[in-house]
């Protein structure tokens, strides 16, 4: 007689500790590596053309958490007595995610997720800095421009293919046709003079 099988209760509790704690550490892994998804041309097509025409200014500065504190080094007593240096954070569970990256195609997002910023951190987020002024606002937008710019040097795609590669290419494909069919036409001519043979 066959016994049912047996399901056993599943919780979260049942699961081993080592495989919770890397999700708690880093909030962002989880949705990260299950974030591949297939593009299309038009993505990839949109993608292009933000990256030509996009521009610092149009980051949504608003999502980002901006401080100030003195600066150090040269440049007198001002720079020092005056909180000029600008400095833009993102969380890591904002880094990324869709929700809050929406600014940056998918097509880019993806890539990103494997060509990691320089501005990274170790948790998963983004720090950029700049104290390159004595004004505040100045040194912010830099820090957006230092943002787009590393976005856009870790993203590539491939350029379309010219008539003329296309032509080679489909001569090439033309060539191992035929000498494909030569081959074949071959090979049926030595096994119709072989059965020709054993005719005889």
């Amino acid at each position: 007689m066959l016994k049912a099988p047996r399901f056993h209760n599943f919780s979260l509790g049942s699961l081993h500790r080592p495989f919770i704690l890397p999700l708690l550490k880093n909030p962002s892994t989880f949705w990260r590596s299950q974030y591949r998804p297939l593009h299309t041309e038009k993505d990839i097509s949109e993608a292009k053309k933000w990256l030509e025409s996009y521009q610092p200014s149009d980051i949504p500065a608003t999502l980002f958490e901006i401080s100030y504190s003195r600066a150090s080094g040269a440049g007198g007593q001002k720079v020092n007595k005056t909180s000029s240096k600008a400095t833009v954070s993102l969380s890591p569970d904002r880094w990324l995610n869709p929700q809050f990256c929406y600014w940056i195609p998918s097509a880019i997002r993806s890539q990103l997720v494997d060509n990691k910023l320089r501005y990274e951190t170790k948790s998963g987020g983004l720090l950029i800095q700049s104290d390159a002024t004595r004004n505040r606002d100045t040194n912010t937008a830099e820090c957006f421009r230092k943002l787009l710019e590393e976005i856009k040097q870790r993203t590539f795609f491939p350029g379309e293919v010219s008539e003329e590669d296309k032509k080679k290419w489909e001569e090439i494909k033309e060539d191992k046709k035929e000498k494909r069919l030569f081959h074949k036409k071959r090979q049926s001519d030595k096994k119709k003079s072989r059965s020709k043979k054993f005719d005889i």
